[in-house]
């Protein structure tokens, strides 16, 4: 159990002193791509991946990447390294980094090492690589950081599932979303998909959390839902003790 204790404690610093990294890297964000902009980028630690190949025609809105078909503004941190306005594309079926070189080069798309990825942003969303093969909640590759407020830590694990489609003589594939969110407590993770889930963790908060918990909400916006809900959670622990399982 000490042992399990430990391996969490090291993993909730590690996401923290990646989202302060994070932060603090993008106060200064002219100077590297200052410095980008002097030694060309391709010829900085970031043009480090294999070539990307497109094998799922898609031909309508329903792609396999976050937000958009088309390549973000980001950041991130690679191989130790942080970049600025870098264009980037999060492949959700995968769960890989695309980085755009640009059509000069003879690979103009490069899927990014994963294990370099320390951590991204696209927008206002901030993204930590994660690996824990051991305990009960093993986990893998990208996550969001939706929420992280003493004594709570939310996260999303991005995933869209692939379907074929054929129309006539044509061939294309579809992609839907199958997310999943990830909770911290007490140095443990646990994966979230009810309120029966919630329930489990905090029995002694069962008034708090039926009163609180609006599942017409989630439907509207799940991200906000559980963003809202845990942050008022989080707001009802007075003490480190308080929210133990009795």
């Amino acid at each position: 159990m000490k042992t399990k204790t430990i391996i969490f404690a090291l993993l909730f610093s590690m996401i923290f002193s990646i989202s302060m990294v994070a932060q603090s890297s993008k106060k200064e964000p002219e100077f590297y791509n200052w410095f980008d902009d002097q030694v060309e980028r391709y010829n900085t630690g970031l043009f480090n991946g294999i070539e990307y190949i497109e094998l799922f025609r898609t031909i309508n809105e329903r792609h396999k990447f976050f937000k958009s078909n088309e390549f973000q503004t980001g950041s991130i941190v690679y191989d130790g390294q942080f970049y600025d306005q870098v264009p980037l594309k999060y492949d959700l079926h995968t769960d890989e980094l695309l980085f755009n070189v640009g059509y000069n080069y003879p690979y103009p798309t490069l899927i990014l090492f994963k294990n370099k990825v320390k951590s991204f942003s696209l927008g206002d969303s901030d993204f930590s690589r994660i690996d824990i093969s051991k305990g009960e909640q093993p986990m893998n590759g990208f996550y969001e950081e939706l929420l992280m407020k003493e004594p709570i830590t939310l996260l999303k694990k991005n995933k869209k599932k692939r379907f074929k489609r054929i129309k006539g003589n044509t061939i294309y594939y579809e992609f839907d979303y199958e997310n999943n969110y990830i909770l911290n407590y007490d140095d443990t993770f646990y994966e979230i998909k009810s309120k029966k889930d919630v329930l489990n963790i905090w029995p002694n908060k069962k008034e708090f959390i039926n009163e609180n918990f609006n599942p017409a909400l989630r439907k509207s916006n799940e991200d906000n839902f559980w963003i809202n809900f845990f942050t008022k959670l989080a707001d009802t622990f007075t003490n480190k003790n308080e929210g133990e399982k009795l």
